[in-house]
């Protein structure tokens, strides 16, 4: 009863909450309006108030101005008569205006002949002055002036009078106002609010829908009824996105955070910190092979059908490995697989489905549990590197595997700015002359902790890792410093092949650098060799297409890579501007014994010939291999046979060693030549 009350409390206090927090509703409705009417109530008083008092002004400048003009008038004659007694009577008279302060009369030369003052000048005033004119017959002169000095004193005082009554009046009138507008926000604003709130926390707790009660028909009573329409719905909705939250919306199948939560609970409900649990990581094999042929919309079908058969091939508990380790969990897998490999019907089509399965077992209290998707992950990197259809579990050796291939993707910078990497130079040999015509360009790293590392283990790291072009550069530049040192070895007439990864074919400044590259080590660019492989072709035909024109323009030779191992299409051969055919030594390894190579590699030679390719074999070891290649009428051999991978100290001692050519090779002598619309 104590956890119930504990859960309880907090809708209570919600409910009890609801009320203040429509009242205060209320109050920043009544803040927000009482002030802003006080103040325009105000404002329009002390505009009607500065109206009249500017009238009052006016009117009191030209009641002033008509009693001294009127003075003026009888004193005129009093003053040039000098008769000043009368004259004094006069202002006398006007000092009964409680407005006029003083009054002076000036005879014609200025001098004060009369002054009369009403009352101390306390505050500012104002004077007006006019001239008194006699006239008398034909006499008519400028006896003087009057002058009367008035205040404004009396307009002042009722003006702030009004005012003041007006403070009043509209402070009444506003109180009356908020008192108003309390009640009546109270009656249809917060009872409403109210309402609605109740029901908002009541569905909150227990989940169900609680109508607002609420009869009006103002936009409250629409809203109300609005919202009870939508609590019809929304506990429906609430629980769909639920599913949402924590499924794929295609298959319906759990996502990662689902996943994440219920390996967490998992652990908790384990019961014993031994107990086994098993992740298997499903990779489908060539799905985006399926997505290219048939489209995406029979690939979201295909996904669906994959899942369908994953729910029908497990049941809820089948997860938990609790029976037999990872026996029972390649068991499990092997089931899995055969599951998805029956075959899928799309677009009239039969489609059989292949995967890959990454497995990962944990104990359900090891602290890596959570990061069973991951671990599995990394046995599936193991499984996919296999054939099809290949189960993966992860092990130690698998976990070593992976922690050597994150600690040398992370080493790359620094490979990169210590000049770990070296490049090694192999030669290519004329199989008539035995001369040496070539050398290929080879990547090696030499790792400061875990020693020579080959290509085939660090290129696929430096390629995900974005580095290919910066590798590219690299080794480049290091050939073009070898065909510097040859020349000087008295060798100038030997070409140096390097390879081009797919990404660079896809750069269009790859010519650009190239010939910047060859000019500051004033070598030829005619004495590089660019190797591609049928891969990087179909990759993307135009772009590489045009990157090898333009390499072609600089005088390079262009060679392709590996052939017979890729898709081995004609079109490429008569498409690009290829000059040299390399032969995969997979069709070398088992000649002179298999009949079957020799007349795939006597096919290639026959082509080669008739296209005006020059072919190069690779892999040659043993010499009965190079007899066999030169009776097909290949050129150029390159392999164990003759000379293994070196730095470029190594090669040039043992070049040294060989007899220098005392004439250009028939290879070279005999290559293609580079077509006229190259040669720019």
């Amino acid at each position: 009863m104590r956890n119930g009350d504990d859960m309880t409390n907090p809708d209570r206090r919600q409910q009890a909450t609801a009320p203040s927090r429509s009242r205060s509703v209320v109050r920043a409705m009544i803040w927000a309006t009482v002030p802003v009417l006080l103040v325009v109530q105000l404002l329009a008083s002390a505009g009607v108030e500065a109206s009249s008092f500017w009238s009052q002004i006016r009117q009191l400048d030209a009641r002033i101005a008509r009693t001294a003009e009127s003075r003026a008038e009888l004193i005129a004659e009093p003053l040039w008569k000098m008769r000043y007694d009368q004259v004094t009577s006069v202002l006398n008279e006007i000092m009964h205006d409680e407005t006029i302060a003083a009054a002076a009369v000036y005879d014609d030369t200025g001098v004060a002949i009369a002054r009369v003052v009403a009352r101390p000048a306390d505050q500012a005033v104002s004077e007006v002055s006019r001239p008194i004119r006699y006239s008398n017959g034909n006499i008519a002169v400028q006896a003087g002036r009057i002058a009367i000095a008035y205040s404004y004193a009396t307009v002042y005082a009722d003006t702030g009078s009004r005012l003041m009554l007006l403070l009043v009046v509209g402070l009444l009138a506003t109180f009356a106002t908020l008192i108003a507008m309390r009640i009546s926000a109270n009656i249809f604003i917060g009872k409403p609010l109210t309402a609605i709130m109740s029901a908002i926390q009541r569905s909150k707790q227990d989940g169900r829908a609680y109508p607002a009660d609420i009869k009006s028909t103002n936009e409250f009573g629409q809203l109300a009824r609005a919202f009870n329409a939508m609590q019809h719905t929304t506990s429906g909705a609430l629980d769909r996105l639920g599913h949402m939250a924590a499924h794929d919306p295609l298959t319906g199948l759990p996502n990662r955070r689902s996943l994440s939560e219920h390996l967490v609970t998992l652990s908790g409900d384990a019961g014993s910190p031994d107990s086994l649990i098993a992740f298997c990581f499903i990779d489908l094999d060539d799905f985006k092979g399926i997505n290219d042929t048939f489209g995406h919309d029979a690939g979201d079908k295909f996904l669906v059908h994959i899942s369908e058969r994953l729910r029908d091939a497990v049941e809820p508990q089948d997860w938990v490995a609790r029976l037999g380790g990872d026996e029972f969990a390649q068991a499990f897998a092997r089931q899995l697989l055969d599951a998805i490999s029956e075959p899928i019907r799309l677009h009239d089509k039969q489609v059989v489905p292949r995967a890959s399965i990454g497995l990962a077992v944990r104990r359900a209290g090891d602290p890596e549990l959570s990061h069973l998707p991951a671990l599995a992950d990394i046995a599936l990197y193991h499984a996919k590197s296999k054939a099809p259809g290949t189960v993966a579990v992860l092990d130690e050796a698998l976990q070593r595997d992976y922690r050597r291939r994150r600690d040398l993707e992370l080493a790359i910078p620094a490979g990169f700015a210590e000049g770990q990497f070296e490049v090694w130079y192999q030669s290519q040999v004329d199989l008539e002359s035995q001369a040496v015509v070539g050398l290929e360009a080879l990547i090696r790293w030499r790792h400061p902790e875990l020693g020579l590392i080959g290509p085939g283990e660090f290129l696929p790291l430096i390629e995900r890792s974005g580095n290919n072009a910066r590798l590219t550069r690299y080794v480049l530049t290091d050939a073009c410093r070898a065909l510097q040192r040859l020349a000087s070895a008295g060798r100038p007439q030997i070409r140096i092949a390097i390879n081009l990864p797919p990404s660079e074919l896809a750069d269009h400044s790859l010519a650009a650098e190239l010939r910047a590259t060859c000019a500051r080590f004033n070598v030829a660019a005619s004495l590089l060799e660019l190797e591609i492989t049928e891969g990087s072709l179909i990759n993307n035909i135009a772009s590489a297409s045009e990157t090898l024109h333009r390499l072609r323009r600089l005088g390079a030779t262009i060679a392709l890579d590996d052939f017979g191992t890729g898709y081995s299409s004609l079109a490429h051969l008569r498409r690009f501007p290829l000059d040299k055919v390399k032969i995969d030594k997979a069709f070398i390894s088992e000649i002179p014994d298999s009949a079957e190579d020799k007349a795939i590699v006597g096919v290639i030679a026959s082509l080669a010939g008739t296209l005006g390719l020059t072919l190069v074999a690779e892999g040659i070891e043993r010499p009965e291999q190079a007899d066999a290649m030169r009776e097909m009428g290949v050129m150029l051999g390159q392999g164990y046979h003759y000379h293994r991978p070196q730095p470029l100290d190594a090669v040039l001692q043992w070049l040294e060693e060989q007899a220098v050519p005392t004439e250009t090779s028939r290879v070279l002598a005999d290559g293609p030549s580079i077509a006229p619309e190259f040669a720019a």
